[in-house]
């Protein structure tokens, strides 16, 4: 009947819903493995876009957290005058802020006080710079599969991609945004290459950074080429690494990665320094 009928599809739109809500949290309790660190802001109005001569102002700045790494470092200021010039003090001061957790950001503000601009040859411009400079360290731990030789594809695939639809991932200023892995067989075993993609926040460099791996169980893989990479001028990386392995049966052992790094990002805001008696 169409009673029936209505509650048929009543019911199965439920279940429907019921599966999408399901996925979602699935999705959600994995990482995006999307770049993410510090945000460094001006706090309104400190300093003003407009100052007067001989004027005292505050520098403030909001420092929020969005990795998924506990952060430590330092940030200074400084302006575009001459030190002779200038009377923004260079200074710098410490921070530390806890990682994004169930997506709770830890934030601090930081101030600069006593700033003032004496005795100006006419009205000027002047831009101040805040730069910041944070250690962070991420590890990941995906499971790869081996085997002995190239059978048994339905079980462990020869070739695979691991991204963030498969595993978990964590944001960071530098992460892992995906995995491929390649099983090769050589005379004495069988050799794990995989190549671990990289990438990093669109604004920010690092010059200081490590990476180790290791497919427990068996040791560290060697990794290539790790004085060619550049997270200054390339967004993405990618590292190349492998391990020789002698394996009976197939076997699911994870693949530890850690990432230890210094980064470094900064902010600046112009503003107008007014002479005394100038309209």
């Amino acid at each position: 009947t169409q009673f029936k009928m209505k509650k048929i599809i009543i019911v199965l739109f439920a279940v429907f819903l019921v599966f999408l809500v399901a996925c979602s949290t699935t999705q959600q309790g994995k990482g995006s493995g999307t770049p993410d660190g510090l945000h460094i802001s001006f706090i309104e109005f400190q300093p003003r876009s407009e100052l007067k001569q001989s004027e005292y102002f505050d520098i403030g700045l909001k420092l929020e957290n969005k990795a998924e790494c506990d952060i430590n470092g330092e940030i200074c200021v400084r302006d575009t005058f001459a030190e002779s010039l200038s009377w923004v003090e260079n200074g710098c001061q410490s921070f530390n802020l806890r990682k994004k957790e169930d997506n709770i950001i830890d934030s601090e503000n930081i101030y600069f006080s006593d700033n003032s601009y004496e005795n100006p040859s006419g009205d000027l411009t002047s831009t101040i710079i805040a730069k910041a400079g944070y250690s962070c360290s991420i590890q990941l731990t995906p499971q790869l599969c081996v085997k002995p030789n190239l059978e048994d594809e339905k079980t462990c695939r020869i070739r695979e991609t691991l991204q963030a639809s498969t595993i978990s991932l964590k944001s960071a200023p530098i992460t892992v945004t995906s995995i491929e892995k390649v099983l090769i067989p050589q005379k004495d075993g069988i050799k794990l290459e995989v190549a671990i993609h990289l990438k990093k926040m669109q604004k920010g460099s690092s010059e200081n950074f490590n990476i180790y791996a290791e497919y427990e169980g068996y040791g560290p893989l060697t990794c290539r080429n790790l004085d060619r990479l550049n997270f200054k001028t390339n967004t993405e990386n990618v590292i190349n690494c492998e391990i020789q392995l002698n394996v009976q049966d197939i076997e699911e052992n994870p693949l530890k990665i850690v990432l230890n790094y210094v980064y470094e990002d900064s902010v600046s805001k112009q503003i107008k320094i007014i002479k005394e008696g100038d309209n």
